[in-house]
């Protein structure tokens, strides 16, 4: 692996990306966060940065800079700031409720994505937070399931786009994140399938961040060719 390594992670404050960010730090790499609230695992770490930035506003967006005043071998980026949305019936969903979601969850992603593949130098990667809601329908969940089929299509567009650098999306799974408490406080009139997610969690079936960030962290570091969209339990040991 290069010497100097450095890691941009979105959604950074919680979660998979807070703890991506910690694995990384641990690992040696140079982390800079990026959203509305600043962890104090980077702000406190030598190696740590944080820019504030609104991911869903896109002025906010269209002034972050991504050139760094330091020389990297390899520069990852990880697209992880995401929403759940609207959870009830898409007909009850309002235009904002959907817009903010494909907005977070997707939009950014691409023009974050696009802005990190013409502002940075040497060797890049790129890795969307994904979700196998990308390819199951889940009633009750229709901006986030388009919004997350969207972000895996784009993934395989820009792999085809940019053979030269390593482009994924990978799933999560089913993980103990703040999302999760999220989805088990919905109702079962907006979420029928509630149920299910309370069962998982009191089973302890969830998946932890950690789990989810050391997986990532090894397969950044791999040889072996990945596929453009995985699942973190295939490589997880």
């Amino acid at each position: 692996m290069p010497a100097r390594k450095r890691m941009i992670i979105t959604g950074v404050s919680s979660g998979i990306g807070l703890a991506v960010a910690a694995e990384a730090l641990r690992l040696g790499w140079h982390v800079e966060g990026i959203g509305r609230n600043a962890p104090t695992l980077l702000t406190e770490h030598s190696r740590g940065a944080f820019t504030r930035c609104d991911l869903s506003d896109r002025a906010s967006l269209k002034g972050l800079s991504l050139v760094s005043d330091q020389s990297f071998d390899l520069t990852v980026l990880v697209n992880n700031a995401g929403t759940l949305g609207p959870v009830k019936p898409s007909y009850k969903a309002s235009w904002e409720e959907i817009d903010h979601c494909i907005t977070l969850n997707t939009s950014s992603a691409m023009l974050l994505s696009a802005k990190f593949l013409s502002e940075v130098t040497g060797e890049k990667q790129i890795y969307f937070t994904g979700s196998g809601a990308a390819a199951f329908a889940i009633e009750g969940w229709s901006a986030y399931c388009a919004s997350k089929a969207a972000v895996h299509m784009y993934a395989e567009v820009l792999a085809k786009e940019h053979p030269g650098n390593r482009i994924h999306a990978f799933m999560p799974g089913k993980v103990n994140t703040p999302m999760q408490a999220e989805i088990r406080a919905t109702s079962t009139e907006d979420f029928p399938d509630v149920v299910h997610f309370v069962e998982e969690f009191e089973s302890g079936n969830l998946v932890l961040p950690e789990t989810v960030a050391s997986t990532l962290l090894r397969v950044v570091e791999m040889e072996a060719e990945i596929p453009v969209i995985f699942s973190i339990s295939n490589y997880t040991t």
